[in-house]
């Protein structure tokens, strides 16, 4: 019966993420995998105590006895005020969704078995119809589902291994306007895929208030197949075609080190590094009418985030969190785009939870600011150039999960 039950909710689960319409915020990458994590501003390789480590750190699994089930969501809205030329646009205001649902289960005091599905990459940038760089980019979506299996064993007390196969189905939409020397018009293109990758993960327990958590999580391979559509066309280029996008996302190395002072104290740092050197471009294969293939480049640097947290226990039912964040950003200034007006960013979270019996309620809210970046100049595919500044970076969000052992 309680297999049944867990096989249930995740189910729901699943079909809660396979049905979303916005499933990520406005960013590439995300760690926006559990409420307890948000709280502590993700950090959550060495310290977690719920299903999400599965997510995080899978080798953490064999900290959770029995069958967990954890699952919620959080509500993320970004903006940015883009200057073209001197004129002030915003992007327009959207709360995406971002779901999570996890199952642990503890096959025997060695092995237990986990699965998650959750957002590992998305994008969504959205302008008005008529805004002064509609050529660049009118809006860009990117969506990524990822589906986890793994299994975790326990070498001895102190030392634990995880690894698992993540299944990602993504999608992709991009819409611009074609320069007047193209005759204008709309182009649109629409495509999705499945790419297959892994993670690994440790756990090492140093003493009884230090441990030490590592993770990777394997670059990925995305290649996506759609149409593609040109309409309003002054020189009869309206067609509907074929398009393929390939590109390649990035491989993440993931250090935590966990402290506990006091019996009800727990604080963690981590570093995270993203080899985001692997994200040089996105190209497109056209095919069924007259457009030319294309590659857009973005040439992303490989960057550092560093995460601290803390959780304080007022009572055995009642927890207080805090976390800060500071992100570096990808993005080169010479390669900077209106699909991610970016730059390094500072994230300050705050959480609550709250235990009763076998459930748990998380509850987490974010504010993130992003630095400015300005004197940058872009290129149509005219060659038209823009005069480009980004300033005004926010993002909030607001988050909760719930949990439930058998």
């Amino acid at each position: 019966m309680k297999r049944a039950s867990a096989f249930f909710v995740f189910s729901f689960l699943v079909c809660l993420l396979a049905t979303a319409s916005i499933v990520h915020a406005g960013g590439f990458a995300l760690y926006e995998w559990g409420n307890r994590a948000l709280g502590m501003g993700t950090a959550n390789y060495a310290t977690g105590n719920d299903a999400s480590v599965v997510a995080y750190n899978p080798a953490q699994m064999t900290r959770l006895e029995g069958t967990n089930v954890y699952a919620g969501v959080t509500a993320i809205s970004p903006s940015s005020d883009v200057y073209i030329n001197g004129n002030k646009n915003q992007t327009q205001n959207q709360v995406f969704p971002v779901p999570h649902g996890y199952v642990t289960h503890q096959l025997n005091d060695d092995w237990t078995l986990g699965v998650g599905v959750f957002t590992r990459f998305g994008l969504g940038t959205d302008y008005n119809n008529d805004w002064a760089g509609s050529t660049l980019l009118k809006d860009a979506l990117l969506e990524t589902f990822s589906l986890n299996p793994s299994a975790a064993y326990k070498v001895n007390d102190d030392l634990s291994i995880g690894g698992g196969i993540e299944i990602i189905k993504g999608s992709f939409i991009v819409r611009k306007d074609l320069p007047a020397a193209f005759g204008s018009g709309g182009l649109k293109t629409d495509v999705s895929g499945t790419s297959v990758a892994f993670n690994l993960g440790l756990l090492y327990d140093i003493n009884d208030m230090l441990s030490l958590g590592v993770s990777y999580r394997s670059p990925v391979h995305f290649e996506g197949e759609g149409s593609a559509q040109v309409t309003g066309n002054g020189f009869g280029l309206n067609a509907d075609g074929n398009c393929k996008m390939t590109a390649d996302f990035p491989a993440s190395y993931n250090l935590g080190l966990g402290f506990t002072p006091i019996e009800d104290l727990t604080i963690e740092f981590d570093v995270v590094y993203t080899q985001w050197e692997q994200f040089d471009r996105i190209e497109f294969d056209f095919s069924g009418f007259t457009l030319p293939d294309k590659s857009e480049d973005f040439n992303y640097k490989s960057t550092w985030r560093f995460q601290l947290g803390a959780e304080y226990l007022f009572t055995d039912y009642f927890a207080l969190r805090a976390g800060y964040v500071y992100d570096q950003t990808p993005t080169r200034g010479d390669y900077a785009s209106p699909m991610l007006p970016a730059n390094d960013r500072q994230m300050f979270t705050l959480g609550a939870g709250y235990n009763w019996d076998k459930w748990t309620l998380d509850l987490a809210g974010m504010y993130i600011i992003t630095k400015a970046r300005t004197g940058m100049t872009m290129a149509d595919a005219a060659g038209t150039s823009y005069s480009v500044d980004f300033k005004g970076g926010r993002t909030w969000g607001l988050g909760t999960s719930i949990g439930y052992s058998f």
